[in-house]
């Protein structure tokens, strides 16, 4: 009898792993697919790029009001409900842009999307971090794969989409449809068992962090930076800076997000091999090499080599420095991650405006610069950030 209630479970967490997979998938997919249609949304509200900038703020405003809200409501749902909720909420949010002939209209509606997605982040994140545990093997890297993977066929929808010459209404409706059909077909079998429904953890996670922390903090903001600019940015870029069509431009984005996911599914088994210090630099530097090759390539042809290689370097940097947050000595886990997220999150989901305003003022090009700025920062500061302790 308990073999058989055992291998029920063992079914239950195995359907269970493959459901939260499709919400990371759902992240993923909305994300880039509205961001593909930046170019035609900033004509169509008539933007420039600081106006661009200050809606992709929002973005990161509702990100920021989206995580606490999960602090209060899965205690109140529970981890299931709230899930669940979190997946359809933001799969329907990427509707929200197609409303956005105005500018105020435009950055309410990147506020709920950032929102929506603050919310999911932690959900997904959480569930699959109680999946790890009671699987006993880590799970996160590949939950990341499909969040890119996500990213990837995200991009090259809205490309077709684009391409194809629907309306943004029919083109992002069309998509929002396919994202929430995908989180509902998910969530009925998401599964956790009693103990982590119940939602019991240990110690404190609120705590200043210490000056390794706040290192490790600011190296991940400018990993975030770098990621995120490229895939809320890199259509616009390919637009602007290489006169590349709206349709072709998303395959930018494409090559970025097909690299990442390829660089995560194997990340695990290259920090085992080589240490988390050493794929950090290694990584950092072919960051470096693949935006320099986007800022100086002249043609969308020539670039897009560049953000594939980006896609490979900036893969695990963010992986990795979490992993790294909670094995802090004097740190409990949680507290470390905590304190890693929040200063990522806080810092890195302004990086977008960022780029925007500096466009507005120097041009694209000069702030996709600032890009490789960071990667040579993250791949020559590591070393003295991280103590030799738990440099492996």
């Amino acid at each position: 009898m308990s073999e058989s209630i055992a291998a029920r479970e063992h079914r239950a967490l195995a359907a269970s792993r493959i459901a939260v997979s499709v919400i990371f998938f759902v992240g993923g997919a909305g994300l880039t697919v509205w961001a593909t249609y930046l170019p035609i949304l900033k004509a169509r509200a008539g933007l420039d790029d600081a106006q661009v900038g200050l809606v992709l703020l929002c973005v990161s405003i509702g990100c920021l009001c989206g995580m606490p809200l999960a602090g209060v409501l899965r205690p109140r749902l529970g981890p299931l409900r709230a899930g669940a909720l979190s997946g359809i909420a933001f799969a329907a949010a990427a509707f929200g842009p197609a409303l956005g002939t105005t500018m105020p209209v435009l950055a309410l509606s990147a506020y709920l999307i950032g929102l929506c997605f603050g919310f999911l982040d932690v959900c997904m994140n959480s569930h699959a971090s109680a999946l790890e545990r009671e699987l006993g093997r880590p799970i996160m890297s590949s939950a990341h794969a499909f969040f890119s993977l996500g990213n990837v066929v995200g991009a090259l929808s809205g490309g077709v989409l684009i391409g194809l010459g629907l309306s943004v209404p029919a083109g992002l409706g069309l998509a929002s449809v396919i994202l929430v059909a995908l989180a509902f077909a998910a969530v009925p079998w998401l599964w956790l068992p009693e103990a982590h429904v119940r939602e019991v953890t240990g110690g404190s996670i609120f705590q200043l962090p210490n000056l390794t922390m706040l290192g490790i903090g600011i190296l991940t903001v400018l990993a975030f930076v770098i990621e995120l600019a490229l895939i809320d940015w890199g259509a616009l870029y390919l637009v602007q800076a290489t006169a590349t069509a709206p349709a072709m431009a998303a395959y930018g984005v494409a090559s970025f997000s097909l690299a990442m996911t390829g660089g995560r599914l194997f990340g695990d088994r290259i920090v085992r091999r080589l240490g988390a210090v050493t794929t950090i630099q290694i990584s950092g530097a072919i960051a470096f090499v693949g935006v320099a090759i986007i800022v100086w390539a002249p043609t969308m042809l020539a670039a897009l080599p560049g953000f594939a290689i980006a896609g490979l370097g900036i893969a695990n940097l963010v992986p990795i420095f979490f992993s790294l947050s909670g094995r802090m000595p004097g740190i409990p886990p949680n507290a470390g991650i905590a304190m890693t997220v929040t200063i990522a999150y806080g810092g890195g989901l302004f990086g977008p405006p960022l780029i925007g305003f500096v466009a507005h003022a120097q041009g694209m090009r000069a702030a996709f610069l600032m890009l490789t700025v960071g990667a040579l920062l993250i791949a020559a500061a590591v070393r003295f950030v991280i103590p030799r302790g738990v440099r492996h």
